[in-house]
Formats: C-alpha cells, sequence, structure tokens
C-alpha cells in the first residue's frame, strides 16, 4: 500500500511543464502508432480501390459504347452477307462460264461485229478461293454504236462478265460503211469446281443407315 502512495506522490511532485509535455508525447505517440499501423495501411487500400475503380469505369464506358453500335453492326454485318450471297449467285460452274463465253462470241456476231481475235487465257483462281478468272484477249471490227450496243449487252448479263483494257482505233471505210477495230480484254467470273463440289454434297440427303 506504501508503494501507490508514494507512486502518486513522486506524479504530484512532478511539474506542471514536465507534465504537460510528457502528455504531449504520449499523445504524439499514440497519434503516430495510429497513423503508422492503421491510417497509413487503410490509405494505400483505398488508393489502390480508387485505381481499380478507375479501371473498371473506363471498361465500363468502352463496354458501353460497343453495345451501342452493336446493332449496327450486326445490320452491317447481315447486309455484307447478302451481298455475298448474292455475288456468289452471279458465279457460275467453270463449265458454264466457258459456255457463257461463246454465247457473248454469239452475241457479237449476231449483232453485226466482225470476231478478229478470241483468244482465251489461262484460267486464274483468286487468292480468296472464292471465284476464278476466265480472261479471253478479242479484238473485233464494227460501226461504233454496234460495238457500244455490244459492251451495253454485256454489262447486263445475270452472271459477271468484265471489260478492261478497251482500245478503239480510228474509224474507216469498209464495205461501205464506217467501221472501228476494238481491242479488250473480255473476263467471265466463275465458281471454283471444289466450292461447286463441296456445295452439291452439302445438299446432297445422306442415306439412313
Amino acid at each position: 500500500m506504501n508503494l501507490p502512495s508514494m507512486n502518486l506522490e513522486a506524479l504530484r511532485a512532478i511539474p506542471l511543464v514536465q507534465k504537460a509535455g510528457l502528455l504531449l508525447m504520449i499523445i504524439v505517440g499514440l497519434v503516430g502508432g495510429f497513423y503508422y499501423f492503421v491510417a497509413e495501411p487503410k490509405e494505400a487500400e483505398i488508393e489502390g480501390l480508387q485505381g481499380a475503380i478507375g479501371t473498371l469505369d473506363s471498361e465500363i464506358q468502352t463496354l458501353t459504347i460497343k453495345v451501342k453500335h452493336l446493332d449496327e453492326l450486326i445490320a452491317a454485318n447481315k447486309q455484307l452477307e447478302i451481298e455475298l450471297a448474292k455475288k456468289k449467285e452471279r458465279l457460275p460452274p467453270e463449265e458454264e462460264a466457258v459456255m457463257l463465253l461463246k454465247q457473248v462470241s454469239d452475241l457479237g456476231v449476231r449483232l453485226g461485229l466482225d470476231i478478229k481475235l478470241w483468244k482465251p487465257s489461262a484460267r486464274t483462281e483468286d487468292p480468296s478461293k472464292l471465284f476464278v478468272r476466265m480472261p479471253v484477249n478479242v479484238e473485233v471490227v464494227g460501226g461504233y454504236h454496234t460495238a457500244a450496243l455490244f459492251f451495253d449487252r454485256i454489262n447486263a448479263l445475270p452472271r459477271i462478265v468484265t471489260v478492261s483494257g478497251l482500245k478503239m482505233g480510228a474509224p474507216k471505210m469498209e464495205k461501205g460503211r464506217v467501221v472501228t477495230q476494238t481491242v479488250f480484254d473480255l473476263v467471265a467470273y466463275a465458281a471454283p469446281q471444289e466450292t461447286r463440289a463441296a456445295a452439291v454434297v452439302s445438299a446432297t440427303p445422306q442415306k439412313k443407315k
């Protein structure tokens, strides 16, 4: 019982200034310990969470923009598929393309053109494997308007046939009429044989075992 009394008396004997300083040191120690062990880790955690929230907000904004344009992208994709299907419908088998080129030649003769050159070149397959080109070097002689009508008929064909490298010579009189020599490259487009064969196989009903 005497020891606590002595400690109490010793405490009372400490000057007020020292008591205030001691109290201040205790308070500073408590505040410092709180900041070091509690506040500082929490601040780091809060900063990390804020960074994560910022990243998520950015991702949400990006996804929101994509969702807004999703319907437009779907519609555009469907339109492209429709256009591709239409173009494929205009691609005949290679055998039919050969006959088509002959029909074009016969058309020129019927219109009154003199076919001076009809030279087929080697077929070439496009890197996409979607079609092949079947080119022909052509030279015709006839009236200017007849040649123009011939090209117009080619352009109206339901199959894809193109004309390029068109060169027309100077008009001249021949057999009492004005004629022009016309040279051009004619290209018929066809579906590759493998593609057509695959389409036939997929369309053939399978027999039940």
